[in-house]
């Protein structure tokens, strides 16, 4: 996990260092996520309500490298449970940009780990981590020069928990600031 965090870190250096080069920089957004988790085997699926955060580094205009971080609390259980997930993902986009238009739609690609804790009052608690993968893709509507909004974003996220694949759905809508683009 270390040296994930100090790879981004050198990524946003190297963003923020193209600043002055057009139509490169990187970006910034909060996001509020909603997540419908199916563990599979026949049991009924789980929502989980949170927020997202994530930074890119732009090499070019279109293409960028992603991390995010996300965490969201499982709603709808009974009086004396709690279950919460949170997911650090690392990976491409690429936006399609339209001359003259405000919409600009993405693809991302982003791979890494995620880590779901549950307890019961009384009972105790467990977590387990597992590998994640989130594919998708959304739109930004830009407002100003530097701020848009992140209209939706719809991902695929594939997790493999205890053995067992998981095939999940996932949807984001935030605020994004752009230095250098």
């Amino acid at each position: 996990m270390r040296k994930l965090l100090i790879l981004f870190g050198f990524i946003l250096l190297v963003g923020s260092s193209a600043k002055a080069q057009e139509n490169k920089g990187f970006e910034v957004s909060g996001n509020y996520q909603y997540v419908r988790f199916n563990p599979g085997s026949g049991a009924s699926g789980i929502n989980c309500q949170g927020g997202s955060g994530t930074g890119a580094g732009y090499l070019t205009s279109s293409i960028g490298i992603v991390g995010e971080f996300g965490a969201c609390r499982v709603t709808g259980l009974p009086s004396g449970a709690s279950a919460h997930e949170m997911d650090y993902l690392f990976g491409p986009r690429v936006y399609f940009h339209s001359h003259g238009r405000r919409l600009y739609p993405f693809v991302q690609a982003l791979f890494g780990g995620e880590r779901f804790s549950a307890g019961v009052t009384g009972v105790g608690s467990g977590s387990s981590n597992a590998f994640a993968t989130a594919v998708g893709g959304g739109a930004d509507v830009t407002l100003t020069r530097h701020v848009s909004l992140r209209a939706l974003q719809v991902d695929y996220l594939y997790t493999h928990f205890g053995g067992a694949s998981q095939n999940n759905f996932r949807l984001q809508s935030g605020i994004v600031w752009r230095i250098g683009r």
